[in-house]
Formats: structure tokens, C-alpha cells, sequence
């Protein structure tokens, strides 16, 4: 099997495998300088061995000839391994494990390793490690691909309500034992196991692969990752009051800048609204919707902004007429309110409600089943470019008009 040197893969392979074999990366730079021959180290020698081997990690610097025979007595892997990123030669140890799984980019050890008798995959190595905490470390998006694609991991559940801490999430790799019943009959139940466990109550590996699938220009797989939303925008969005989706303890920044730097197709997918129904429903039957847009739409503005991002101008217009129809949408069902007699006097701004966690603006009509819910977009950044500017001051104007509406505005 033939391959390309890659420096930053070897980095991402690299730092894997010291993650791995190592208490730390300078605990390993000890390790290599003792090999190389200098018995006692220093901290300067230690630092300097760190600075380089940072830049190795990175892929700024290349491994070293001089390097490989360390590396791979340290690491206990081949010169191959190294050069290819795991991509080639053999693992030194032949039994199959969550961290060569990981590695592995042979879909026959894949499905093998998934169809072990006793399930190994199911459970955290003695690292505590899964194999997806692997898969992630070394940065193998074909495996992570294959385990969605092939419906052996998923994380939505396509069940509302199902969406909590995950939407959903789970694996039907099973592990499956007998339990005795009082009456001397056993029967065959679903064992308790770490991947299911992991994947039920931790929202942060869909982030992990969301990263993923927008480095690969993947817009399928970021659907089926519902990349733009978080679980409690359906249980909390229905309410219109009282409580709001908490979108700042979702937040993860490496994610965000993934997708800042990512391709047009994808940011225009991250740019676009979305639509989402919730619990309450009309006198014929239909389900409330809510719009919203990607709830870190404000921090993606941002990085487009410093990126100075091709897709800058696309991005703030689609943000600009989200804006300016939510304060419509918002005027509207106020106006309709006090025609009712739903309100007196300036009382409807006792229900207007604007939440800085997520930008969140939400209303209700008291007695009905009619409101609005959800998040607007502005930005801290400025641009070097006039027009650009511009579009941001216009944002930024719509974001506050919505934020500090007022009683001549509704009249």
C-alpha cells in the first residue's frame, strides 16, 4: 500500500500515541533525550526537545531520520506506522484493541473487532480510553464515518422525545446476557455498557465529529449530526417564557472555528434558519414551529469576521433578513395581542423577554397558544473593508432594535 508523507497527519498520529504511552509530552521528550544518549537531561534540554517536538505535533516541522528509531521504540510502533500515519504496517502487538482499532483503515478490522464475542469495543481500555475517544484522538474520520453510515453508532434518534442530554444517541452494538427470573427461567438482557452509557449522556463526541465532517466538506453527514441545533431547543423551546435553551454551556469554541474556516457549502448550511416544532398544537392538529439559526451564529460571525472569510457578505445578509423578519414576526403578534385585549397600555413589554445567553428573544400571547421564540445575530468584530462594515453596523442595528423594542415601534 502506497502513501503521501503528511506532516500535520503524522503530528495528529504522533500526539496520539504519546497521549497514549506517556503521563505527558515532556515526561516523553525525558524519555527520547535519555535514548538519544543524554543520561541526565536538562530543563533547558527538556524544553528545547518540547518546542521542536511541539512543532513536529503541529506538522510546521517534519520527523527527523535521526528520530524514527526513538520514536518507535518509545511509541511501539513502526518506522512505517509513523511515516504513514497508521495508515501502513503492522501493529507490534496483533490483538485487536480500542487504540489499534482506532487506528485502523481496514474496513474488515473494523466489522471483526465490532463482531468479537465479547464485545471489547463496548468497554474503556485500561486508559479509560473508548474507541471512539481514540478514533477522535487520531483524527480517523473514515472509521467515525463507517460506524454512522453503517447504523452502528447514531446519534439521532429521530425521536423528539428523546432529545435531552443527546439527541438520542446510541449503538446497536449489544452486549447481551442472561438474567435468572425468580422462577428458574433465564431470559436475554441488554448488558449495561460504557459506549452506550458514553454516547447517551455525552452531547460532546457529535460536536467532535461535527469538527470532522466540516474539515471534510461533508454537508450529509453534518445533517444527520443535526450539526446547526442542541437537544434543548426541543424540550425548552415550546415553553415561549420561563425557561430558554442554555446555549453558552453547549458552547464549544474548536467546533465553531472548525466551521469558520470550512467550505462555502457547509457555512451556508451553518448560515441558514431552521425549523423546529415543538409539543403545543393548533385546533387542526399541526405542531407550533419555532425559526432559529445555528445557536453560536453570533461567535461564527465573528471568526468569518477575522478570517476576513470569502463568505463573509452572504453570511451577514441571510443574518440581517433573519433579523429584520423576527422583529416583524415580533410586531405583529404584539399589535395582535393588544387588539385582542390581551394587553393594556404598555404591559406586552412584561412578555418580551431578551436572554444574552444565545441572544434569545421569546413572547407569548397569554391566552393563546400564539408567540414567538428565537435567536438573533450580532457582532463584536470589525472589518478592515467599508462595505463589509457597513452590513455589520446594520446587524447590529437590527439586533438592537429587536433587543430594546419600543411602544412607537408596536404603534
Amino acid at each position: 500500500m502506497s502513501y503521501q508523507i503528511d506532516n500535520q497527519e503524522i503530528g495528529i498520529y504522533i500526539s496520539g500515541l504519546i497521549e497514549r504511552e506517556f503521563m505527558s509530552a515532556r515526561q516523553f521528550c525525558k524519555a527520547y533525550l535519555q535514548k538519544d544518549g543524554i543520561n541526565e537531561p536538562t530543563r533547558e534540554d527538556i524544553q528545547n526537545m518540547a518546542n521542536r517536538l511541539s512543532q513536529i505535533k503541529k506538522g510546521t516541522k517534519a520527523i527527523q531520520i535521526h528520530d524514527l528509531p526513538i520514536f518507535s521504540e518509545l511509541l511501539h510502533v513502526s518506522f512505517e506506522q509513523i511515516l504513514s500515519a497508521g495508515k501502513c504496517g503492522e501493529p507490534r502487538n496483533n490483538r485487536m484493541t480500542n487504540y489499534t482499532v482506532a487506528q485502523s483503515h481496514s474496513e474488515a478490522e473494523w466489522i471483526a473487532y465490532i463482531e468479537e464475542k465479547d464485545k471489547p469495543i463496548l468497554n474503556p481500555d485500561e486508559y479509560g480510553k473508548t474507541v471512539l475517544d481514540y478514533a477522535i484522538m487520531f483524527g480517523n474520520y473514515d472509521f467515525l464515518k463507517f460506524l454512522v453510515n453503517e447504523n452502528y453508532i447514531w446519534f439521532d434518534s429521530r425521536k423528539d422525545n428523546d432529545y435531552v442530554m443527546t439527541f438520542g444517541a446510541g449503538t446497536k452494538i449489544q452486549r447481551i446476557k442472561f438474567e435468572e427470573c425468580d422462577n428458574g427461567v433465564f431470559i436475554r438482557k441488554p448488558d449495561m455498557n460504557d459506549l452506550q452509557y458514553k454516547l447517551a449522556t455525552e452531547d460532546q463526541l457529535r460536536m467532535y465529529i461535527i469538527s470532522f465532517a466540516a474539515d471534510h466538506n461533508d454537508l450529509s453527514m453534518l445533517k444527520k449530526l443535526r450539526a446547526r441545533e442542541i437537544p434543548e431547543l426541543y424540550y425548552k423551546a415550546h415553553y415561549l417564557s420561563c425557561t430558554c435553551p442554555d446555549f453558552d454551556v453547549h458552547y464549544d469554541k474548536n467546533m465553531v472555528s472548525h466551521i469558520a474556516k470550512s467550505s462555502d457549502k457547509v457555512l451556508n448550511y451553518f448560515t441558514d434558519s431552521f425549523e423546529i416544532r415543538d409539543r403545543i398544537r393548533y385546533k387542526d392538529g399541526s405542531n407550533r414551529k419555532h425559526i432559529f439559526m445555528f445557536p453560536y451564529i453570533s461567535q461564527l460571525l465573528d471568526m468569518l469576521i477575522e478570517n476576513d472569510s470569502p463568505f463573509l457578505k452572504t453570511a451577514l445578509i441571510k443574518c440581517i433578513e433573519h433579523n429584520e423578519s423576527t422583529k416583524e414576526k415580533l410586531k405583529s403578534l404584539i399589535k395582535e395581542s393588544i387588539n385582542n385585549g390581551c394587553y393594556y397600555g404598555d404591559y406586552w413589554k412584561k412578555e418580551v423577554e431578551f436572554h444574552e445567553n444565545g441572544n434569545i428573544v421569546h413572547f407569548r400571547d397569554t391566552f393563546a397558544v400564539t408567540g414567538i421564540i428565537t435567536n438573533i445575530a450580532g457582532a463584536t468584530k470589525e472589518s478592515a473593508n467599508p462595505q463589509i462594515n457597513c452590513l455589520i453596523q446594520k446587524l447590529n442595528d437590527s439586533y438592537n432594535g429587536i433587543k430594546y423594542i419600543t411602544e412607537e415601534e408596536i404603534a
